[in-house]
């Protein structure tokens, strides 16, 4: 809320009352919706500037986007940047994923499958259903790329639920028939079975049966 009325002081505008009340009820429904706690941070003044114009382009409040930059640096980035990985532009993911031999994409996919088991059992332990799904939508959501989970009818599957991945990323078909394979290969590694698989150029969806909820 302080940080609501500073970043409008610095611009020397004064909200409507309307559009205060909702940034202000924006942030509180927020914080209500989990367990959560409070942590007072301070800024330089060229950061607070930017973290203004974030807020307006987003239409969030400053406070819900520190929130969620600090949540992604604990959950993601810091752990990424101890490990020595690098992130690259889309744009240049895309084209050194375009020019892979497509005879080499099974093997590939099999060693990335491989080490995301490997590193999320270095982080949580047992590899279940519900930890490998949780890091494959984590890591697409921190990357921008959209990736979503459709719980489908659990009928004919008796006692176990079947899950669709779905992702549109327009980063072409080489990423989409390795991030379809890399996904499967990962489930099918620790004992849950992909019932299909399919892949275009901008899209790839994987149905896999969540055995008994694991």
């Amino acid at each position: 809320m302080f940080a609501c009325i500073q970043s409008n002081l610095i611009n020397n505008t004064v909200p409507s009352k309307f559009t205060y009340v909702m940034q202000i009820w924006q942030e509180i429904s927020e914080l209500t919706d989990k367990k959560t706690h409070q942590l007072n941070i301070r800024l330089n003044q060229e950061n607070f500037i930017l973290l203004n114009k974030m807020s307006k382009d987003t239409k969030q409040g400053p406070s819900t986007i520190g929130s969620q930059i600090v949540s992604q640096w604990i959950e993601f980035y810091c752990y990424k940047i101890h490990k020595g990985d690098v992130i690259f532009p889309k744009q240049i993911l895309k084209k050194i994923i375009g020019i892979l031999d497509k005879s080499k994409i099974d093997r590939v996919s099999e060693f990335m499958a491989k080490h995301i088991i490997k590193e999320i059992k270095l982080q949580e332990g047992d590899v279940t259903y519900s930890v490998l799904s949780d890091h494959i939508l984590k890591w697409n959501k921190v990357n921008r790329l959209q990736l979503n989970r459709i719980k489908q009818n659990k009928n004919n599957y008796n006692d176990d639920c079947l899950d669709m991945f779905v992702s549109k990323h327009n980063l072409g078909c080489n990423w989409s028939e390795l991030e379809c394979k890399t996904y499967t290969k990962a489930f099918e590694l620790i004992g849950q079975n992909v019932i299909s698989s399919e892949y275009d150029d901008d899209m790839f969806c994987i149905k896999v049966i969540n055995r008994n909820n694991r």
